[in-house]
């Protein structure tokens, strides 16, 4: 997989969209229509599973309260200051939750009406709850994860163990091929997510796609991918899982869902490059690269997409005083999945996967359709209120740059 950078042209001709509210409006009178006709169509996703404890770092006490380190950077002073020494950092944990990608969009997409089948290492009292959400397939004990949040991000310690010996094999043992067809044969929607963590995910993925799509003998399957944080892999492991995501794309429509450190550090690995101006840059270079339909990338205060034809961004609204984060990157993907079962257009896809990320972090839970209309009420109420903003910040629709 190889691209040459200087071969990108970074003109664009740009072609106003409809304005942010006009797009919240269009989906407020269909998430409505939603509610009382749920999506029929279903999703599989796998494979991976966590216990995650939920934490702040407690930076002082006085009497009864307690003040939390706000940034990551306060945060690594701390940190800094224990070199050459020692130091003990005092954790609050805030709660212990069902984690990893798999289960977290599971319950997500669940709790949008989605009929859906979770595969995974759910095998733990505290995944229990997902089974009154969803169908489970439990083939393994979960993987376990401190997650340490600050205002501007968050640091997850994870223990990967478990996963050593968590391969095709043990998936096809754990759950039997023939099952395994069964469920995808009924299936719309193949979600694989968390390749970063789960050491043998390529192999599972490879599986799947010879094992069970191909025999299929379909070619209209929508795929999304999600591969977690990349930045311990090598260049080479990169080149192949992306290689092998593209040969997905024979059986169907293929979305990969990158946040911005993601997108950079694939970047930077496909590339051999560190530095590079903005996400755009990365975003369409990796695109070019691939062979898929969408590249999906969001920071934090807006998403990007990238098509074969095109590039859309559209502005996003910021959650000030965020109850959660993890778990916000999945949320967000499923509501762009929503979108896609339910046929919207894929500018209405990327506003709603903002809105289920943004109720997410605000509420600290995933929500369900009439939490979601009620965020994009509000959404739409700020727009209206500060109408400058709407018009400062217009989804923009770029043409693809020229590649030679």
């Amino acid at each position: 997989m190889q691209a040459n950078v200087a071969n990108f042209v970074s003109t664009f001709n740009g072609i106003e969209m409809e304005t942010l509210s006009h797009i919240l409006s269009q989906l407020e009178e269909k998430l409505q229509a939603l509610d009382e006709h749920p999506v029929t169509k279903s999703a599989m996703v796998g494979f991976d599973g966590f216990v995650d404890s939920i934490r702040k770092a407690v930076k002082s006490r006085e009497g009864q309260s307690v003040f939390h380190f706000k940034t990551l950077v306060e945060f690594s002073e701390r940190i800094r200051a224990a070199s050459g020494k020692s130091g003990q950092v005092e954790m609050d944990v805030q709660r212990i939750k069902l984690g990893g990608n798999a289960p977290i969009l599971s319950a997500a997409l669940s709790t949008f009406k989605i009929p859906t089948t979770c595969i995974g290492s759910i095998d733990h009292p505290v995944c229990e709850s997902l089974a009154s959400q969803c169908k489970t397939v439990a083939v393994l004990s979960p993987g376990e994860s401190d997650a340490i949040e600050f205002d501007d991000g968050k640091i997850i310690l994870s223990d990967l163990s478990v996963f050593q010996k968590y391969d095709w094999d043990h998936v096809k043992s754990a759950v039997g091929l023939e099952r395994l067809k069964s469920i995808i044969r009924d299936t719309q929607l193949l979600a694989l997510v968390d390749w970063a963590n789960v050491v043998h995910a390529e192999a599972i993925w490879d599986g799947l796609l010879h094992d069970v799509i191909k025999p299929s003998g379909r070619k209209d399957y929508l795929f999304f991918f999600d591969l977690c944080d990349p930045s311990r892999k090598s260049a080479n492991q990169i080149d192949d899982i992306l290689d092998l995501i593209g040969d997905f794309s024979y059986y169907g429509s293929v979305t990969l869902g990158l946040n911005t450190n993601e997108a950079f550090a694939i970047w930077s690995a496909l590339t051999g490059k560190k530095i590079i101006d903005s996400v755009e840059e990365a975003g369409k270079f990796i695109h070019y690269t691939m062979n898929i339909d969408n590249l999906l990338i969001h920071p934090i205060d807006r998403t990007l997409l990238f098509t074969k034809t095109e590039i859309i961004e559209l502005p996003g609204r910021l959650v000030t005083n965020p109850r959660i984060q993890t778990g916000g990157g999945d949320n967000l993907n499923a509501g762009f999945i929503l979108g896609q079962l339910a046929g919207f257009p894929i500018h209405e896809c990327i506003v709603l996967g903002m809105a289920a990320s943004g109720s997410y972090v605000q509420e600290g839970k995933s929500a369900d359709l009439t939490g979601l209309l009620q965020y994009i009420r509000t959404w739409m109420y700020e727009l209206k209120s500060r109408p400058e903003q709407d018009s400062e910040m217009k989804p923009v629709l770029f043409s693809l740059p020229i590649l030679h």
